[in-house]
């Protein structure tokens, strides 16, 4: 089916599209986010921290400049998953809301023990940032139970970054699967193989490493939200190690991101069709 592409759709045309199996491409009013639906397989990919916008009204009233906000934000991993079937990639910010938090405590008075606005935001512009929030997840329920009905089950590939220059430990994993809010046993030998892509990555100019659960568990919402509300939804919640960036500066080695780039995409391609070929028999 041939790919339609929508500058900009209002939630529930979003959602019709998806209720009626529609191929597309759409950013939501707002600029929130875009999905990407280029063909229905029970896997999604989803970069919820890829972003950096803040609503004029916010960026007034933060007292960390654009770069300090990047720090924290986890960049060019929207990139990582591009070139997959379905994507979720987010544009906000998580200082405007963090979208791995749950509603009531996605949006931050202090972060990482740093205070993050001049004046205390009001209640408006609060409900603001929690309402895109709220709107997100009913979109991800749409995705997740659409790719239910049709197969059965369906895996979701949750893809972020850390800063690991601030820590002590020097072997710390390039990338680490979290797993600990995963509920059935029954997605082991899944979980198992996805870890085999992960280590088997090839990236040039560095040494690829992965473990499960050594300096991140998988806790985020969209975890949680996945899990806690359906049995048939395994959430893969891989950080990648800022390797691919000076995560102090900002700026991208010109080397490692398009390897890794390539690599990432790759590999959850090939993970892919080989969950589609265990378990859907396609």
């Amino acid at each position: 089916m041939e790919l339609a592409i929508y500058e900009c759709l209002s939630e529930q045309e979003i959602i019709s599209k998806i209720n009626d199996r529609e191929c597309f491409s759409a950013t939501i009013l707002g600029g929130a986010f875009t999905l990407k639906i280029e063909k229905y397989l029970p896997a999604m990919s989803a970069a919820i921290h890829n972003g950096g916008q803040l609503r004029p009204e916010l960026v007034e009233n933060c007292l960390l400049d654009q770069s300090q906000r990047y720090y924290e934000e986890d960049p060019h991993t929207g990139s990582f998953i591009s070139e997959q079937a379905i994507t979720l990639i987010a544009h906000d910010s998580r200082y405007e809301y963090d979208l791995n938090r749950n509603t009531d405590e996605c949006v931050y008075e202090t972060a990482w023990g740093v205070d993050v606005w001049k004046a205390p935001l009001t209640p408006e512009a609060i409900m603001k940032s929690k309402a895109k929030h709220a709107q997100f997840y009913r979109i991800v329920g749409a995705i997740v139970e659409a790719l239910q009905a049709d197969f059965g089950q369906c895996i979701v590939y949750d893809n972020h970054s850390y800063n690991y220059k601030r820590h002590e430990r020097q072997d710390l994993p390039v990338l680490n699967l979290g797993t600990t809010s995963v509920k059935s046993e029954k997605w082991r030998p899944v979980i198992d193989s996805w870890l085999t892509c992960l280590q088997a990555m090839k990236v040039d100019g560095i040494e690829v490493t992965a473990a499960e659960n050594d300096i991140f568990f998988g806790k985020g919402y969209l975890a949680a939200f996945c899990h806690g509300n359906y049995d048939n939804v395994l959430v893969l919640a891989t950080e990648a190690k800022k390797v691919f960036m000076d995560e102090l500066t900002g700026c991208a080695d010109d080397k490692v991101l398009p390897s890794l780039q390539q690599a990432y995409n790759a590999s959850i391609r090939q993970h892919t069709q080989s969950y589609i070929n265990e378990y859907h028999g396609k």
